[in-house]
Formats: C-alpha cells, structure tokens, sequence
C-alpha cells in the first residue's frame, strides 16, 4: 500500500532548519503523527514528498521557503488599530514586534505603513523564509 489521497498514514519525523536548528519531531512530541493524506495542514512540500512512499520506507529531503511556508513577503498584511498595540511598539515603517496568536505561538509583524489610527503590518510565521530539512518514516497506511 502506498501513500495516497483516502489514506491514514502513521509518521514518524524530524524537521530542522538547514542549519540544524530543531523545529519539530514526532519522538519530542511524543507520538507518531496521524493524519488522513491529502486533508491536513501540513506543508505542501513534505505532502508532495511523502506521496508513493510505502509502509517502512525512510527519506530525507530538503524543503524550500516556497515548499514549506513561502517566504515573508508572500503572507498577509492587515489593518490594527493603534489603540490595541502595546505602548513600546513602534509603528515606524520597516519595523517588527512579536505578539501571541491563536495556540500561543509567537507571530512577528512588520510594519508596512504607518496610518492616523492604525497600522498596516504583514505576518510572518517564525518560519517563513526558511529552508527546512525532513527526515520522514512511514510506519502505517491504512484505508481511511
């Protein structure tokens, strides 16, 4: 059997940066990942590279910016009021702060313009721009 759409696949992963930088494992997780292929949110790229692997089967693979979460510019900007940033963030154009969005995860902004009563800012996921190494094991496929 093979990894395919109507699928659940059972994963076992380790995703780094390309400079060796842990981001992610399944054993530091403490549990394999289940998803059904083809439905989740995972990145487009690791999808694309786990398609035709069989049970048992190991790979290593390297993602580009584009293949994981594109690069910075290619997220979306969004309109906040002045009035919900903290005081000690600067709204210059060009500059960046942190805040915690959904699930706790820190979220870097970029201001793009510098309005009255708010700011335009593009979102930048902490991976956005980079290149992510994979080493991936299939240890189930089942139909779904």
């Amino acid at each position: 059997m093979k990894v395919e759409e109507g699928k659940i696949i059972t994963l076992e992963y380790t995703i780094t940066t390309d400079k060796g930088e842990m981001i992610e494992s399944s054993h530091g997780r403490g549990a394999p990942l289940v998803f059904p292929f083809g439905q989740s949110g995972i990145l487009p790229g690791l999808s694309e590279e786990l398609r035709g692997m069989s049970v048992g089967e190991e790979r290593t693979f390297t993602l580009s910016p584009e293949q994981a979460v594109g690069e910075p510019k290619s997220w979306p900007s969004m309109e906040i009021k002045k009035s919900e940033l903290p005081s000690e963030v600067s709204t210059k154009v060009g500059s960046m702060f942190e805040a915690a969005m959904a699930g706790n995860q820190q979220v870097k902004f970029a201001v793009l313009e510098d309005r009255t009563n708010s700011v335009l800012v593009r979102l930048i996921p902490p991976l956005a721009g980079k290149t992510l190494q994979v080493k991936a094991k299939i240890t189930d496929i089942k139909d779904a």
